[in-house]
């Protein structure tokens, strides 16, 4: 078939294409071609019964690591091992048996026992009677397309479950906050808030509870829950620690640090395929509580899903807020809370000094810094004055003095609670303080501020601690209401000589009508009217103080 360079085609030759009017290749060409070709190349004897290898060139060597001298006479399945798939072996051995080409992927090794994907193509060489006598094989390493194939893989199919999870958390959003956000837009109160809430996130996910956070006691107080929840978690109240993390129950420990650091907590349960996403419900610096959501199957947990029960708890809290501020414009709802202190306070010392008691009458703040009336049991002026030389408090007047009691007038001034009450526009309502414990009770007109005043005084003040926290229902007066209450506490006698003296001009100066005018039409003595308008004045500003 192969012709000499100088020898002409026929006609019908030169039609029959290239390879007919190609000039004959040396022979020593085509082995140093094979020898020198950048793809493996290897020849296998197909007569003989494990159809060893007769040549391999250069690059089968660099690819495998085997040299000639080792791959000749051998068959070629010393590349596999145990990465080895059947799959594409199988395929070339039927190839084989047919008398066919094929080409296929494997896994196979290097001789130093290094892994890598190996493009074998094999094909049949025939002899003049149309016997195969014959294989030829190409290899390629391909372990880089393989890797970046396989990388592709991974990433469209990551990309494919980012698609499937985001749509999820896209159903989430649309569906269970919203319906949370419906029912806190519609809630009249707080109870009927939460019973909402948890009703809705049980028809989500597999159950809910919802707690408040009580202050006093530093805990967790379920109110509402619905749908399933693990048998062993009915735990009636959780109390709240930064080092609780180790409580044996799961929901415990997760409701402790998720009200800690304020973040949603993921908890198995006692059997590990169910869990609990615990989200905090805080509004600023203040904690209402949390809402625990359980699954029956803890993969229905997964990082987006933090996403969707951050956002409920968002939701909630800004609710609550709301129907708190609203309370706060009614004003029909105030916070009491009551503190004790029983670590170093400047009005202790004065009690332990003058070994009294001190009861807060009133105050006043016409000074510098905030002065209160105390009245002073089992000690008199001089007593107290001497208690408080040798402490941060100013005595500025003894208003009332006796053998055994007084009435004095005290600043304190260094930091107190007096100082967060203004800070945080809280009431003092009493105040106690013996030698042992200093206990005042103040009031505020929201729950956060009340929260925040809480943590405020435990946090600076040693020894403090929150004793007791309650709602107090309270509606304002009005004044027809006020002057009915005053009028119901007069005698008539000390009505009648307040508005005869308001009226007369006896409060004026100088006097319009003198006390002897109103005794005399009063039909009384001027020693008994001014006990009855004594009285009275007394009443009236009661009502205002005492009020």
């Amino acid at each position: 078939m192969s012709r000499g360079v100088d020898a002409e085609p026929d006609a019908e030759e030169s039609h029959a294409g290239v390879t007919a009017s190609a000039p004959a290749v040396d022979e020593s060409l085509k082995t140093r071609t094979m020898d020198e070709a950048p793809v493996g190349i290897t020849v296998a004897d197909a007569t003989e019964p494990d159809m060893p290898l007769v040549y391999v060139n250069a690059a089968f060597e660099r690819i495998t690591g085997y040299p000639p001298e080792y791959a000749v006479g051998r068959n070629c399945r010393f590349l596999q091992g145990e990465g080895t798939r059947n799959a594409p072996v199988a395929e070339m051995r039927a190839a084989i048996e047919a008398g066919e080409a094929t080409t296929v992927e494997l896994r196979n090794y290097r001789r130093d026992g290094e892994l890598f994907w190996n493009e074998v193509t094999i094909a049949p060489l025939y002899d003049d009677d149309g016997a195969v006598t014959h294989y030829v094989g190409f290899q390629q390493d391909v372990t880089r397309r393989k890797r970046a194939e396989r990388a592709a893989a991974r990433r469209a199919s990551r990309l494919d479950r980012e698609r499937d999870t985001q749509e999820r958390l896209l159903d989430r959003l649309d569906g269970v906050v919203v319906d949370v956000t419906r029912v806190v837009a519609e809630a009249r109160s707080q109870a009927s808030l939460e019973r909402d809430v948890v009703t809705r996130l049980s028809e989500t996910y597999a159950g809910a509870r919802i707690g408040r956070y009580d202050p006093a006691d530093e805990a967790i107080v379920p109110q509402a829950d619905a749908g399933w929840m693990a048998d062993d978690e009915g735990l009636d109240r959780i109390p709240v620690d930064a080092g609780f993390d180790d409580d044996p129950s799961p929901v415990a420990a997760a409701v402790s640090t998720a009200v800690d650091d304020r973040t949603v907590r993921i908890r198995p349960l006692a059997d590990a395929s169910t869990a609990v996403g615990v989200v905090p419900l805080h509004y600023g610096d203040a904690i209402y509580g949390v809402v625990c959501v359980y699954v029956r199957n803890s993969a229905d947990f997964d990082d987006h899903e933090r996403a969707v029960l951050t956002a409920l708890g968002r939701t909630v809290a800004t609710g609550i807020n709301a129907l708190e501020s609203h309370r706060t414009l009614r004003a029909d709802e105030r916070i009491e809370l009551q503190f004790s202190v029983v670590g170093d306070h400047p009005l202790r010392s004065v009690a332990a000094a003058a070994d009294c008691r001190l009861e807060y009458a009133g105050s006043v703040g016409d000074r510098d810094h905030p002065a209160d009336l105390f009245e002073v049991d089992g000690a008199d002026a001089d007593e107290a004055r001497a208690a408080t030389r040798t402490v941060p408090v100013d005595l500025h007047a003894a208003l009332v003095e006796g053998e055994d009691d007084c009435l004095v007038e005290l600043s304190v001034t260094a930091p107190s609670i007096r100082d967060l009450l203004v800070e945080y526009g809280a009431e003092l309502h009493a105040a106690t303080i013996t030698p042992s414990v200093a206990e005042f009770t103040v009031e505020v007109g929201r729950e956060s501020i009340a929260r925040s005043l809480a943590a405020a005084v435990t946090d600076r003040f040693e020894g403090a601690d929150l004793t007791r926290y309650r709602q107090r229902e309270r509606r304002p007066e009005t004044h027809t209401e006020f002057v009915a209450r005053l009028e119901a506490d007069l005698t008539d006698r000390q009505r009648a000589a307040l508005v005869r003296a308001y009226a007369g001009g006896f409060f004026e100066w100088p006097h319009e009508a003198t006390g002897d005018d109103i005794a005399e039409a009063m039909g009384v003595c001027r020693s008994t009217f001014h006990q009855h308008l004594r009285a009275a004045q007394r009443k009236v500003v009661g009502a205002m103080f005492d009020g």
